[in-house]
């Protein structure tokens, strides 16, 4: 009988382990309990997406693969101690099921003995070749990407560390058999458009996990507080979240980027945030006792605000749980 693998894909707060100045994509959800050890941020680059297995070392070929470009991020994760890649391997599965990404290619061990040595070669200083010497016989691959008209592709490599030269930092944690993961993501410049929709089960599965749920589908015309007509999608699902559990209540908070004076910023994102409660009163039903507004402005940021990328993940609007 074949037994099922638990779903541990959940949204999970960045581990104080975690390489500074790394965070997780803004879609695709870690393995609960990794730790992130390799990041590279978002840049506009290239990337071969293999479709087929590798047929040249240097420079990296396969039999079959794609040639993309996009904001090209990479995550190195090491995954709990006495998870195996089989069973991590099928949580990105699961993962890839709940983004819907259709999958363009797939091999589960024994593969080949070359993925590793062609993503090493590359790959930049904090990708996968920062641990050397990989066990070829758990070499797992999986590459999708999203049903979008401007894709985001998706390149999963799930494997276990075998020996070799490790970087100090890691030598604490990193031991023989620890199951390693290495994502690369290449999205459309304009990343945002990337990170809009999440659904009420989405929404309520952040909220049990880390207490909110950060929003990128609510927009407002610029510089005003004045919901914009594409936000009522997210805007219902808000809605059928509240219907599903009528004893949630949830705190609004508006956030900004750091793009003009502080205090301006301040009272914009409280604005927008009370824009939002009264969407939800008047035009959801939701009971007024059951939401309020804040605004933080600025002062919590995501991520880096020297990028327009990480500008993008600034201007959101949370749900926290009251």
């Amino acid at each position: 009988m074949t037994r099922l693998l638990p779903l541990l894909l959940l949204i999970w707060p960045a581990a104080a382990a975690d390489l500074p100045g790394s965070q997780d994509p803004p879609l695709m959800k870690r393995y609960a309990g990794s730790e992130i050890i390799g990041y590279r941020a978002p840049k506009f680059d290239e990337f071969l997406l293999p479709l087929g297995k590798p047929t040249q070392l240097d420079p990296p070929a396969y039999a079959k693969s794609q040639k993309v470009e996009g904001l090209l991020s990479r995550y190195t994760y090491l995954a709990p101690e006495g998870r195996t890649p089989a069973e991590v391997f099928r949580n990105y599965q699961l993962e890839f099921q709940r983004l819907n990404l259709a999958t363009l290619f797939e091999k589960g061990a024994n593969v080949s003995g070359w993925f590793g040595p062609t993503l090493a070669r590359a790959s930049d200083e904090d990708g996968l070749a920062q641990i050397l010497s990989y066990n070829e016989a758990q070499e797992r691959v999986l590459s999708g990407k999203s049903k979008d008209a401007q894709p985001v592709w998706y390149f999963v490599f799930v494997t276990a560390y075998k020996d070799g030269v490790i970087p100090e930092r890691l030598q604490s944690s990193v031991t023989k058999d620890r199951t390693l993961v290495h994502l690369v993501i290449v999205a459309p410049e304009k990343l945002e458009e990337r990170m809009e929709f999440v659904n009420a089960a989405d929404m309520a599965r952040s909220l049990t996990d880390t207490g909110r749920v950060a929003l990128y589908g609510i927009n407002f015309d610029t510089d005003k507080d004045t919901l914009r007509a594409d936000s009522k999608a997210t805007l219902d699902e808000i809605g059928r979240l509240l219907a599903s559990d009528p004893q949630a209540r949830l705190h609004v908070v508006g956030h900004t980027d750091n793009q003009g004076a502080a205090d301006y910023n301040l009272d914009l994102s409280r604005r927008r945030a009370a824009a939002v409660v009264r969407s939800l009163t008047t035009q959801n039903g939701v009971a007024p006792s059951r939401l309020d507004s804040f605004g933080c402005g600025l002062y919590a940021p995501v991520a880096s605000n020297a990028t327009d990328a990480g500008r993008a993940k600034n201007r959101r609007v949370e749900l926290v749980k009251w």
